[in-house]
């Protein structure tokens, strides 16, 4: 039972899921050369990510988390300090032609207020124009 990882300049690493999460995630951390003091998680092909965050200590299988023989993009979680909020950054510096679609989730879950900033100043303008069209009549 194994994941695939990417990460840095499309480098990618096989990973034995058949162990517990704290081994997985110290062995993710050492191999890709991650701080063992980061936080760091992983982002299935859905855009989800799979909260390893929230059990760094577990003595879980990671196949209780992880899907065998699937491919997970690695992330580094970042709390606000304000609000404690997650703030998600990759690690995959550029994406292969192979795995383009995953370059659209990336930017989604780290960036996840853009997409919403778009539509909100559009209706704005839609608006402005409207009341402006309809005062000049």
């Amino acid at each position: 039972m194994f994941v695939t990882v990417l990460f840095g300049e499309s480098k990618m690493e096989l990973f034995n899921i058949n162990c517990q999460l704290i081994h997985f995630v110290h062995n993710l951390k050492e191999r890709c050369g991650v701080d063992m003091k980061d936080c760091v998680d992983l982002m299935n092909r859905s855009g989800a990510v799979v909260n390893l965050e929230s059990k760094p200590l577990s003595l879980e299988l990671a196949s209780s988390l992880l899907a065998e023989r699937q491919h997970y993009v690695l992330v580094q979680v970042c709390r606000n300090d304000d609000d404690g909020s997650l703030k998600y950054v990759s690690l995959l510096q550029s994406v292969s032609p192979c795995h383009q679609e995953v370059k659209e989730l990336l930017r989604r879950l780290c960036n996840p207020g853009l997409d919403g900033d778009k539509k909100v100043n559009g209706l704005r303008r839609a608006r402005t124009q409207k009341r402006v069209s309809t005062s000049q009549n």
